[in-house]
Parts: C-alpha cells; sequence; structure tokens
C-alpha cells in the first residue's frame, strides 16, 4: 500500500519529531537536576521529577497525554473487528470501556494523591494500605498487563509494516522501541508527556483526515448495512465484557497513575480526564463504525474478500490514495510510539518509590531506572517479533489484552475497598486470590481438567482445550467478568470481618488475667 521510502520517512520522521521535543524536557529534568545536587547533596529531588514530573502539567497537556498514551496501534485492529462481531452494542461498548476509566480516575486520582501525596503510582498507596504482600502482587499483575500491551504495541507495528508496505518488522518495530527507549530513558516521564503533546495533536488530525476519505468513498446498500449494524444479545455481552474488562485493567495501568501524579492540581487532574474522555469516545466510535462499513461493504462484492475481521479498516483503505495510505501508517506509528513509551516508564514506575528510598545521588537514581527500563524492553521486542510470525498469534490483539484484562479485574474491587475502612490487609489479599481461584475453578468445572482450569486464565484463546467459543466471542467471557467483582468483593468483605472479629476475641482474652495473674487485695 505504500512504498518503502515511504515507510522508513514516516518511521523516522515520526520518531525525529518525538526525539527533538523530549529533548527539550531533557534539559528540565537535568535542570532540576542540577538544581537538587546543589541544594540537597545527595538526596534524589531531580530523580523525582524524572521518575514522577510532580506537579508539573495542566488539564490541556494531561487531556492530550491520556488521549495519545491510551489509543495505541491496536485500535486499528481491534475496534473494527469488535464493531463487525458485535455490532453497535460492542461498537458502543468498547468505546464506553476506552473512555469511562478516566472518568473512574477523575474521581479516585485526587483521593488516592491525598493519602499517598509522594508516591509515584497505585503501587505505593496498595503498599501503604495494604503492607508488603498485597503490593508485590498487584505490581507483578500490573507489570504483566503493561508488558503485554507492550509486547501487543510492538508487534501491531511489525505487522503493520510487513502488510502496508513489505519491509520486514523488525525495520519498523526495533527503531519505535530503541528510540522511545532511549528518549525516555534520558528525560524521563517529562518526555513522555511532552511527547505525547505532538503525537495526540498528529493523530488528531491524521484521524480526521482518514475518516473522511475513507467515509466518502464507501460504498454499501441499505440492506447490507443494516445486516451489520445491529443490536443483538451477542453484542451486549461484548459491552458488559469491554467495560468491565478495560476499566479494571486501566486501574493498574501505572503510566495513567504517574499522570495523575503528574497533574497541577486536583482540579487540573479532573478537567485533563474529561479532555482526554472527550477525544477517545468519538475516536473509538469511528473505528468501530468503519468495521461495520467494511464488512457492509464486502458483503455487496460478488467474492467476499475480507476474510480477517481485524484488517476491516485497511480493507477501506485500500481504495485510498497513496497519500491517504502514508498518512495512516505515519498516524499507527504515533499511536505505537505514545503507548510505549507511556508503558515504558509506567513499568518504572512500580519500582520508583524503593529506588527514591536508597537516597542514592540524582544520577544513580536514574541510572538504576533506565537499567530496568532496558530490561524490560528486550525480552519485549524478542515476543512481538516472534508473533508477527504466527499469525494466529499476531491477529489475537484483543484475545491478549483479555487476559490481562481478567486478571487486574480479579484484584480490582478488593483494592478500592481499600479505600474505606472495612477491608483489611489479610482481607484484601484473600478477596485477590479468590479472584484467581474463581477462573482456574470456572475451566475446571466446564471442562472437567485442571488443565483448562489453567487454561481459563486465557480465556481457551490458547492452550489444548479447543472450545468453539473463545475469548470476546464466548458467553462464558461475560459471565466470568461479572461474577468477578462480585466474589472478590464479597470474599474480602468477609475475609475482613472474620479478621476483625478474631482481633477482637484476641484482645478480650489477652485483657482477661489469669489466676497466676490475679491480684489480691490487702486491706491495711
Amino acid at each position: 500500500m505504500i512504498s518503502h521510502g515511504a515507510a522508513f520517512g514516516m518511521i523516522y520522521g515520526v520518531l525525529g519529531g518525538c526525539a527533538i521535543i523530549a529533548g527539550f524536557a531533557g534539559f528540565f529534568v537535568y535542570k532540576s537536576v542540577r538544581k537538587s545536587a546543589e541544594t540537597d547533596g545527595a538526596k534524589s529531588g531531580g530523580a523525582d521529577f524524572w521518575y514522577s514530573a510532580r506537579n508539573s502539567q495542566g488539564w490541556f497537556s494531561l487531556g492530550l497525554s491520556f488521549f495519545a498514551s491510551s489509543m495505541g496501534a491496536w485500535v486499528l485492529f481491534a475496534a473494527p473487528e469488535v464493531g463487525i462481531l458485535s455490532g453497535w452494542w460492542g461498537t458502543l461498548g468498547y468505546a464506553l470501556a476506552s473512555s469511562l476509566p478516566f472518568g473512574a480516575f477523575a474521581v479516585l486520582g485526587p483521593i488516592v494523591r491525598r493519602r499517598f501525596s509522594d508516591g509515584f503510582c497505585l503501587a505505593d498507596w496498595v503498599g501503604q494500605r495494604f503492607g508488603r504482600p498485597t503490593q508485590v502482587y498487584i505490581a507483578l499483575v500490573s507489570v504483566f498487563y503493561m508488558w503485554i500491551y507492550l509486547v501487543a504495541e510492538l508487534q501491531s507495528i511489525g505487522g503493520l509494516v510487513r502488510d502496508m508496505s513489505g519491509l520486514e518488522p523488525l525495520h519498523a518495530l526495533l527503531p519505535v522501541s530503541l528510540v522511545t527507549m532511549a528518549y525516555t530513558a534520558i528525560a524521563g516521564l517529562p518526555a513522555s508527556i511532552w511527547t505525547d503533546r505532538l503525537q495526540g495533536v498528529i493523530m488528531i488530525v491524521f484521524i480526521i483526515v482518514a475518516f473522511i476519505a475513507c467515509f466518502s468513498t464507501v460504498k454499501v446498500t441499505q440492506s447490507d448495512w443494516e445486516g451489520v449494524s445491529v443490536w443483538n444479545g451477542k453484542g451486549f455481552e461484548a459491552l458488559v465484557t469491554l467495560v468491565l474488562a478495560i476499566i479494571g485493567a486501566e486501574l493498574f495501568n501505572m503510566s495513567t497513575w504517574q499522570r495523575v501524579y503528574a497533574a497541577k492540581s486536583e482540579s487540573e487532574l479532573r478537567k485533563g480526564c474529561a479532555f482526554g474522555m472527550a477525544l477517545i469516545f468519538p475516536t473509538m466510535m469511528l473505528f468501530g463504525i468503519a468495521g461495520m462499513l467494511a464488512e457492509a461493504q464486502d458483503r455487496g462484492r460478488g467474492q467476499p474478500q475480507l476474510v480477517i475481521k481485524a484488517l476491516a479498516f485497511f480493507d477501506l483503505l485500500s481504495a485510498q490514495t497513496d497519500a491517504i495510505n502514508v498518512l495512516v501508517f505515519a498516524l499507527a506509528v504515533s499511536m505505537v510510539a505514545s503507548s510505549v513509551d507511556s508503558l515504558q516508564t509506567g513499568l518504572v514506575s512500580v519500582l520508583s518509590k524503593d529506588i527514591m528510598k536508597k537516597e542514592l545521588s540524582p544520577l544513580r537514581s536514574m541510572v538504576v531506572g533506565q537499567t530496568f527500563l532496558i530490561a524490560v524492553n528486550v525480552p519485549a521486542i524478542i515476543l512481538a517479533t516472534e508473533s508477527t510470525k504466527d499469525p494466529e498469534l499476531g491477529f489475537s490483539i484483543i484475545n491478549l489484552f483479555l487476559i490481562a484484562d481478567l486478571l487486574a479485574l480479579s484484584v480490582t474491587v478488593p483494592i478500592l475497598m481499600g479505600l474505606g475502612k472495612v477491608a483489611t490487609q489479610k482481607g484484601a489479599l484473600i478477596g485477590c486470590s479468590s479472584g484467581l481461584l474463581l477462573i482456574m475453578a470456572f475451566g475446571w468445572f466446564e471442562f472437567g481438567t485442571f488443565m483448562a482450569g489453567l487454561e481459563m486464565i486465557t480465556l481457551m484463546a490458547f492452550g489444548d482445550t479447543k472450545p468453539k467459543e473463545f475469548g470476546l466471542g464466548a458467553s462464558r467471557t461475560c459471565v466470568l467478568f461479572f461474577l468477578l467483582p462480585i466474589v472478590t468483593g464479597v470474599t474480602t468483605y468477609v475475609a475482613s470481618w472474620m479478621e476483625r472479629v478474631a482481633d477482637q476475641f484476641q484482645l478480650a482474652e489477652d485483657r482477661v488475667p489469669t489466676k497466676s495473674e490475679g491480684i489480691v487485695a490487702v486491706k491495711v
């Protein structure tokens, strides 16, 4: 669809622009580091800004950052596919699911900021509220989610450059990973937020141009459109699943929590969340509608050509000019770069508080974060490269997300109950564990084997058990996502109540003196 030269030009043009802007961010980071070194000696005040960009961002910057970092290249594949498979309910569900988490951040973010003002992400508050074991468990779930997200983004751009230009996936996958890793290693979170501004503007402009071009040339009949733009039960199941899955998962996306701490004030944070939602919702709706239009158009052909539903948006692009195709490829590079650099800093944020406690010099604190950044990127690049060689894995992006979403939702309610006084440390940990056990029990009960219980963690998308329906298309997925918040919430409440009752009994027992401890009163 585009030439090799155009592909290289867009890859290095977009990444070069991001690197230049990141360079300006780096100037302010190192200015902060030098100032900290001069005034605080060995204290890592400058490194704090590298890790958190604390209290520095207004609502406009935050809104563009929320939009750019959450709209990865997966949108080009997954949203149109959901529109085809689930109709209007699925399209609406995906749009709501992608935007509503920022409504939750507008409410929860200020609360967490107040209760743990010097944190870097949600995991820091969890450690304060529930103790180290629960914090480690939450950190592992969060890292798994973000790492899967990172792999999927790199795989997306690798597959895209292969299919659109014929280049090897590494020609796009490697530059995106290395350049974003370089500028986030140099300037940290400020670089990610500053580049989000450029990427957000590029994405808005390119999306508008691309959809005007595609929608103005698509040809569908009324009957074919009515056949795909449906409101059915399967679509409603998809809506419920997507809303629960993505809200639960996004609450454990630590790159978003970093931006909560980066906001200048609670008011700026709320406005930024509202602005981000206003950009995300219509974008997701447009891509879902594009999928339905592509399917309706394909039904009108003598010989259907849209075999792989995830490529629906690119089916619409096949009738466009070279300029539009190049523009869309640039859009994809911007989407991937914005998501990848955010995920890279988000992964580092899980360790940020522990690194800062070491009271290293600013430069040494940053070097530790940079080392971890490299450590998580290398395996992600390897796995993403391999997934571009496996068509089944390559086109199952939404199933990869659902695995991470499932684990994240299993811990969402127990952790959020910590905002109140009911949940105890042991109660929350038991509640989180009950979610994992429910998932495994669900698979074991339905398919009769322990191995199927383990495979249920992947929603039966991967493994030896091959049911007819799996992933988002299976009714069991909707039921499981619906039950998880209920079961984990009830378990957390009951376990916490039992722990408090046991503590009261123990306290009462400690207050009752034994015979040997009794005091004999002597009248003088």
